[in-house]
């Protein structure tokens, strides 16, 4: 490379503006001091909901995602463009009305989307398509809506109590299932809403959604191992639900209610996220290819 090429590249290198950091971070004191009440909100229901425990991690990892893709996403800034500006001005629109609603699900929509909003606004819409995932990523930390959230549990609360005791019987263990409880000749379990499974589901898809974008291999593989978190998360809490009958059939309900209750709900998730390992394995294509390629 010649002295004037060399020369035209280096002019051709975006420079850092004192400025845009002084607005980046007037910009970010705004959006802090907008959604103070939000944020606190939140970190409330991951601290007292079990469902959104893993809130806590859904921004560091967005956070770091987004620092790990910042050469590429800074290699496609552009100008900032009117929809950027258009979605700036409809987050906040939504969030005041959601405030003044007492709607509190929708102020931290209107958040995720106030972020595309001014990524798009400083670095232009290449850059945001870029940085989709980390800023899609954050959904995963929003609670769903109540209604949705009580169908849903449901649902699978019916699915694993019936898979559970049909799968225990076929192991030879006597029990009567009668709606959400299941009898045996050492007692009862009630399969209450938090063994539904709900709380792992949700954490092992926004695990399957990172699996799934680190992945090598094509668009429809690395869909297929996100898909695959739901179920593998299923299917783990029917395997919990059996194992708790197991354990109340062989030591009695107390020590399947105990502290087996307790530690089943921990060693099922790294079953799951074992069975995400595997399946990362089965579907992900060969590193000569992915050269090659």
């Amino acid at each position: 490379m010649t002295g004037r090429d060399q020369t035209n590249v280096e002019q051709k290198r975006p420079r850092t503006n004192p400025r845009m950091w002084l607005v980046g971070f007037a910009v970010l004191a705004l959006v802090v001091i907008a959604y103070w009440d939000t944020f606190r909100t939140l970190w409330l229901t991951w601290q007292t909901n079990a469902n959104y425990s893993h809130g806590t991690l859904i921004p560091p990892i967005a956070a770091f995602v987004f620092w790990a893709e910042r050469k590429r996403i800074s290699g496609r800034a552009s100008g900032g463009s009117l929809w950027a500006l258009v979605a700036i001005v409809l987050a906040l629109g939504v969030h005041v009305l959601s405030i003044r609603a007492g709607v509190f699900m929708t102020q931290g929509y209107s958040f995720v989307l106030l972020v595309a909003g001014v990524i798009a606004l400083f670095l232009g819409g290449r850059a945001l398509r870029a940085a989709w995932f980390p800023v899609s990523y954050l959904i995963f930390m929003l609670p769903m809506p109540p209604v949705l959230m009580s169908e849903v549990s449901f649902r699978l609360k019916v699915f694993a109590a019936r898979a559970g005791s049909a799968l225990a019987i076929k192991l030879g263990i006597p029990l009567a299932r009668v709606g959400m409880t299941i009898h045996m000749p050492a007692g009862s379990l009630r399969i209450a809403d938090p063994c539904s499974g709900l709380r792992s589901l949700i954490a092992l898809i926004a695990l399957g959604a990172l699996f799934g974008y680190f992945s090598r291999g094509p668009v429809w593989k690395r869909l297929a191992l996100f898909l695959s978190a739901i179920p593998i998360a299923v299917a783990a809490n029917i395997v919990r639900i059996t194992l708790l009958c197991v354990v109340a059939n062989v030591w009695g309900i107390e020590a399947a209610l105990g502290f087996f209750h307790d530690v089943s709900g921990v060693l099922i998730f790294v079953l799951a996220l074992v069975g995400l390992f595997v399946v990362q394995r089965l579907l992900r294509m060969p590193r000569e290819a992915g050269e090659a390629s």
